[in-house]
Parts: C-alpha cells; sequence; structure tokens
C-alpha cells in the first residue's frame, strides 16, 4: 500500500510472459523513454556483443503451419471496417505503420512448430497477423485464427465444444519470453527471462504424444479458462 507501481508497457490480454512496471516517477519517465524510443538511452554495458541502448522485445509462439524463418515486413493499420474494432490489417498500398518481426523457429512437431519472436518495431496486434498473414496463425487465436467471431463469443461467454476443436487452446499461445535493455536510470543491462509457461509447455508436449489426426486428441483446454471472457 502506497508504493508507486506504473505499468511501463502493455500485453494483449490473453499473452503472458514479462510485463514490466517502474517503481518511482522517475523510473517510469526514463524506462517509457527507452522503450517508446529505443534508442534515446545509451547504455554503458553490452550483452553478448550486443548494444543494449536498445529494447529488445523476444517473444515465443506455438504456431499452426511452420512459417519460414525470416523478417515479415509488412506494414498494418486498423480495420475499421471490422464490427469488432480492435483487429489490426495488413496495410493496403501505401498507407499504415511499418511492422517488421524476426522469425526464428525452434522446433516443429506435425504441423506445429514453436518459434522465437522479435519484435523490430512494436505494433498492436503485430505478431499475431504477421504469423496469421504468412498462413500459420498462432494457436487459440480468437481474432486472427480461424474464426474471428470467437472473439465476441467468448467474450460472452458462449464457446462451445465445437470451438474449443477449433481453438485447441483456451488462450492464444503467445509468451513474452525475453526483454533485453539497459536499467534506463543505472545504466545496468538487464536480460530478464520467462520460461514457457505450463498450460503451452503441455500442449507442445501433447502433440508428441497425440498428434493433431490421432483419435486419441482432445482440445487442450480446461473449462474453467475455456469460458473466460477474453478481451483485447
Amino acid at each position: 500500500p502506497g508504493e508507486h507501481l506504473a505499468l511501463l508497457h502493455r500485453l494483449d490480454r490473453e499473452t503472458s510472459g514479462i510485463l514490466l512496471f517502474a517503481r518511482s516517477p522517475m523510473a517510469d519517465r526514463a524506462f517509457k523513454r527507452v522503450i517508446e524510443h529505443r534508442s534515446v538511452y545509451v547504455a554503458r554495458s553490452t550483452i553478448d556483443g550486443l548494444n543494449t541502448e536498445t529494447l529488445e522485445k523476444t517473444y515465443l509462439a506455438i504456431t499452426r503451419g511452420v512459417p519460414e524463418p525470416g523478417i515479415i515486413d509488412l506494414p498494418i493499420e486498423p480495420d475499421l471496417e471490422n464490427p469488432l474494432r480492435v483487429k489490426m490489417r495488413l496495410a493496403r498500398a501505401g498507407r499504415g505503420l511499418a511492422a517488421k518481426t524476426l522469425i526464428d523457429q525452434v522446433e516443429e512437431r506435425v504441423g506445429y512448430a514453436l518459434v522465437r519472436c522479435r519484435l523490430l518495431t512494436g505494433r498492436q496486434h503485430q505478431i499475431r497477423l504477421h504469423l496469421s498473414s504468412v498462413g500459420c496463425p498462432v494457436v487459440g487465436d480468437k481474432l486472427y485464427g480461424p474464426d474471428e467471431r470467437l472473439l465476441a463469443r467468448a467474450a460472452d461467454r458462449l464457446l462451445d465444444s465445437e470451438d474449443l476443436r477449433l481453438l485447441e487452446l483456451p488462450r492464444h499461445a503467445l509468451h513474452a519470453a525475453r526483454y533485453r535493455l539497459p536499467h534506463a536510470v543505472t545504466g545496468e543491462a538487464l536480460d530478464l527471462v520467462s520460461p514457457l509457461p505450463e498450460d503451452l509447455r503441455s500442449f507442445w508436449d501433447e502433440l508428441m504424444r497425440n498428434p493433431p489426426n490421432s483419435p486419441c486428441r482432445q482440445p487442450s483446454a480446461n473449462s474453467s479458462l475455456a469460458l473466460a471472457p477474453s478481451k483485447e
């Protein structure tokens, strides 16, 4: 009680992993400069030979389909024509915000992939939209996956067994796994790591035991999570 805590950035509601808070107004201002401008602060040290004057954000995702390694360089923009109001889309020619995601495959299993996604820009829903745009949506994604109407049904607690079968997971399989940045006040090189959480690890392991076409395979979702509202 009484402690200053300020949220430094946001994650989509269903994305797990690292979330940064500042514990003083000074830290709040300093870290937001690092996060928003990336290169404003000049770090005093390096990590593994990389200059830490910029924030490096790496996510892990489980995708349906196996994306090619490399940079997805596709500008995006809000989909103002979509009634869901929160959806982004690939920008039309000559429009939109620059968006670049570096994709690196960690492992492949029976038509699915565990991929490492490094944000080279930070746009809303960037990773999810980029992976979906190359035909490899994030497992469990209610907005950019098999049917965008799943987002509204989940918010209204109306997901049924067929919805859960399509989703395979009750939340999208995206995890903020590693942030590397300078401490905005002290200059200390920070290397923050969050391991893949149990729900995503269990799903990934289950792909080996019961491949998608196996008669034994069931949606990896417990009822309390599956019916929780999902809001962006």
